[in-house]
């Protein structure tokens, strides 16, 4: 059963404590991911200097008769292209994690430590928010308010997996009922913060206009009220989950229904561009263009 959660107020005034106390350690976590992002890219960038040189040198017709060095060049570039996607991918994953190990206040020595540990995480976060990005893109491919609705009742998906040791359909499960049974409250406060965020950001935008040194200060400011958004879901989580019993049973089957026919959607639209291609007319010069015989 569902009852009221505590006054807006104090879930505005615990996240700004909360807040005080983690909002470096969001930002040290930030700039080690700006620098792995600007290191990467410096690599690639050297490998692509001695391409981009022989390029203007053979006045682009070295791919015409390659030398041994630019072929291992290219190769060295697209292994580097791999990793970088890949890194990119990791980072997304051990990231958010080692957000809800900050969150936590956990007491360790540094923000790699976090990063270390939310390794343990890394396949159950994986594979669990794919399966409810999946859920998520078929309800909005459904006439886009159910996809709306599901991305709600996913909302706590993550802390289930981190905090709960929940995965798969199991912490999918956890997070609907949750919020489910305080939905339009959940919406109410998550409508209500978007809103405040949107109006700071706005501000931001328009104080930092046409200014370099404001525009980074700017940036910074977006980063912590995003930061501060994270803090308010979490105490938000925390103080629904406190006042949930989870049944035995949890189904979501509607759920499973409505992605699945957004899913046939998707495939129906493919199907038919597929079709529609195939039965394009052969494209043929305007009778205006063709070059009459004996011009030439």
């Amino acid at each position: 059963m569902s009852s009221q959660l505590p006054p807006l107020k104090s879930l505005f005034i615990d996240a700004w404590e909360l807040f005080k106390k983690t909002w470096i350690s969001y930002l040290k976590l930030v700039g080690l991911g700006i620098a792995f992002l600007f290191l990467g890219s410096l690599i690639g960038i050297l490998i692509l200097l001695p391409i981009g040189f022989t390029a203007f040198g053979s006045h682009f017709q070295f791919l015409s008769r390659p030398t041994p060095f630019i072929i291992g060049m290219l190769a060295l570039f697209v292994f580097w292209m791999i990793l970088y996607i890949l890194a990119l991918i990791v980072i997304g994953i051990l990231f958010p994690v080692t957000n809800i190990f900050i969150l936590q206040k956990e007491k360790v020595t540094s923000v790699v430590d976090l990063l270390k540990k939310s390794k343990q995480f890394f396949w159950a976060y994986f594979f669990t928010m794919l399966l409810a990005g999946l859920l998520i893109f078929g309800g909005i491919m459904f006439f886009v308010v159910p996809g709306i609705v599901i991305s709600i009742l996913f909302l706590f998906v993550a802390f289930e997996i981190v905090l709960e040791n929940q995965s798969g359909t199991a912490a999918i499960a956890r997070s609907y009922i949750m919020v489910k049974n305080y939905f339009w409250q959940v919406v109410g406060r998550v409508v209500l913060v978007g809103l405040g965020v949107g109006i700071v950001n706005s501000l931001l935008v328009h104080i930092a206009y046409g200014d370099f040194l404001l525009r980074l200060v700017q940036i910074v400011g977006s980063i912590l009220v995003g930061w501060y958004v994270r803090v308010y879901i979490f105490l938000l989580y925390k103080q629904i989950r406190e006042r949930t019993t989870f049944p035995q049973h949890i189904s979501f089957r509607w759920i499973w229904i409505v992605s699945a026919a957004g899913w046939i959607v998707i495939f129906l639209i493919l199907i038919g561009l597929g079709v529609g291609v195939a039965h394009l007319p052969a494209w043929h010069p305007h009778h205006m263009q063709r070059i009459p015989r004996g011009a030439v």
